[in-house]
């Protein structure tokens, strides 16, 4: 598979779309066109079997935030901007998309966890070659998804509602993913089955060769020397990456050692392949190189 290059422009001539990306542009906008006309406030409340979810909007985003059921404090999963809506406001979001240095090429990839899609969205536009699956275990997810964040099933994008780890479980040696990105949250935080030793070499069964994972962790929950440890151990090379607020993207696999000059050209590659409107270079930067295998390793027959 090629992707569709772009060589980098002049300030005087910025990259453009192709004629399928302008097109979807103005369907996406369309799409969003109630988003755009909300006031203030809560557009949606609703609670499902999994999450009290609610839909807000502020003056210049839309979120859509997962409820304590106690405490009523509310975590925003996702942020969209409805005038800019390629644009990713959270930075771990587009500290995700740093996979793509090691996995430059990829054909099909695999997301456990929608939120409001931001990340399908943008890989969805930039990478017209890809087919993206996406697996969800909560239908009401989904429907506000479609309904108020501009998400689109297609062709190239598919979502399925079900357990992420049932789901690897059924498509291992039937489908394989260059690339699986994990950004699976409840209220609580990751859900523990989808964090384990053993669950990460499900995702390895389902993994192509060269294939890459990321996943999202937080650096300020109690468990997160042990999950941090967990995936160090579950791969042969891991990359990290610390992201403003806590947040903490990992990426693990059969990475490709890159000296500083080759990083910084893969760095430069996936950007260009972003026609220069997302800017990963200060994410890049700041890697954290130091292992933490000191933490306990998590396994299913842990007690919880």
């Amino acid at each position: 598979m090629k992707w569709i290059r772009k060589t980098r422009s002049t300030r005087s001539t910025p990259p453009t779309f192709s004629t399928w990306q302008e097109q979807n542009l103005a369907a996406i906008r369309r799409r969003l066109a109630a988003a755009r006309a909300a006031r203030p406030g809560i557009v949606h409340e609703q609670v499902s079997a999994y999450n009290h979810i609610v839909v807000r909007r502020t003056t210049q985003q839309l979120l859509l935030c997962y409820r304590h059921p106690h405490s009523r404090i509310e975590e925003t999963e996702s942020r969209l901007d409805p005038d800019d809506p390629l644009v990713l406001p959270s930075a771990y979001t587009q500290a995700m998309l740093l996979a793509l240095i090691w996995q430059p090429h990829p054909r099909r990839i695999l997301l456990i966890g929608l939120g409001g899609g931001r990340l399908q969205m943008v890989l969805h536009h930039y990478l017209e070659r890809v087919t993206l699956h996406t697996v969800e275990l909560d239908p009401l997810v989904v429907a506000l998804a479609e309904r108020f964040f501009g998400i689109v099933q297609d062709e190239r994008q598919r979502i399925i509602v079900q357990d992420g780890r049932d789901y690897l479980r059924r498509a291992a040696g039937r489908l394989s993913y260059d690339l699986i990105l994990l950004d699976a949250y409840r209220v609580e935080g990751v859900p523990r089955h989808l964090s384990t030793r053993e669950f990460y070499t499900e995702c390895r069964a389902c993994l192509a060769p060269g294939g890459v994972l990321a996943t999202n962790l937080h650096s300020g929950i109690p468990g997160y020397a042990a999950a941090r440890a967990t995936f160090e151990t579950a791969w042969p090379y891991t990359a990290v990456f610390p992201v403003f607020g806590g947040n903490v993207v990992a990426v693990g696999g059969e990475l490709a050692t890159l000296a500083a000059p080759a990083f910084s050209a893969r760095l430069g590659l996936v950007e260009q392949h972003f026609l220069g409107h997302l800017s990963l270079t200060r994410l890049a930067h700041g890697r954290d190189s130091r292992a933490v295998k000191t933490g306990r390793i998590l396994h299913d027959t842990d007690q919880p």
